[in-house]
């Protein structure tokens, strides 16, 4: 079966009422976590067409977009958004001042290469700030079955387009193993729709002292 990582299908993932009030919600919390400013530089790893960062930039953020999926950026609502890789951003190092994903870390396959681009592309003492469902080993999908039945007409591709299951203390493995200069903040559970982590990073600003 063909990976379909990362394939989110924007008009079934976000045309619905009930996911409008979802993104709403999110954005309160990613909010709460990211403190995002007027003025400061903003980068969303998945943006899809750009919702979340209209929000920032109506809020005088400088806040930009990056989406594997041609074709949600080709529908983008505002500004600033770019077709790009999350394991390939094409930003110089120390770009942003904050950094965020929703929902999009678990779709990627190469997770490890993807932290570390998002580490590279924020500024020292700058805040990274993810979102995640809950979601065991043994039920990973579970969440998106909805949208494997309806897009692909098979509720197994649900595995293949969750191709993680993600806990907060994967994530600071990950941070290890691969030597990344973050330092874990917070890793709130939260329910909307679904149960779901959000965990916050900060880049250090002396990895060597």
């Amino acid at each position: 079966m063909e990976i379909r990582a990362i394939a989110y299908n924007s008009k079934y993932a976000h045309s619905t009422l009930l996911s409008t009030r979802f993104e709403r919600y999110l954005f309160r919390i990613l909010q709460r976590y990211l403190r995002a400013r007027e003025g400061e530089r903003v980068l969303e790893v998945g943006c899809n067409r750009g919702s979340v960062v209209k929000r920032l930039q109506d809020l005088g953020v400088d806040a930009y977009g990056a989406d594997i999926n041609k074709d949600a950026i080709a529908e983008g609502l505002t500004r600033n958004l770019s077709c790009m890789d999350a394991t390939n951003l094409t930003f110089p190092d120390n770009s942003f001042d904050k950094v965020y994903s929703l929902h999009t870390i678990e779709h990627i396959p190469d997770l490890k290469k993807a932290l570390a681009e998002m580490e590279r592309v924020l500024k020292p003492g700058g805040r990274l700030v993810l979102t995640y469902p809950i979601e065991p080993s043994f039920m990973r999908g579970f969440w998106c079955l909805y949208h494997a039945i309806v897009v692909y007409k098979n509720p197994l591709a649900a595995r293949e387009i969750h191709v993680h299951s993600i806990h907060p203390r994967k994530l600071r493995k990950l941070v290890r193993e691969f030597r990344l200069n973050l330092r874990h903040i917070a890793s709130p559970f939260l329910v909307s729709l679904y149960p779901q982590y959000l965990t916050v990073f900060e880049k250090v600003k002396h990895p060597s002292l």
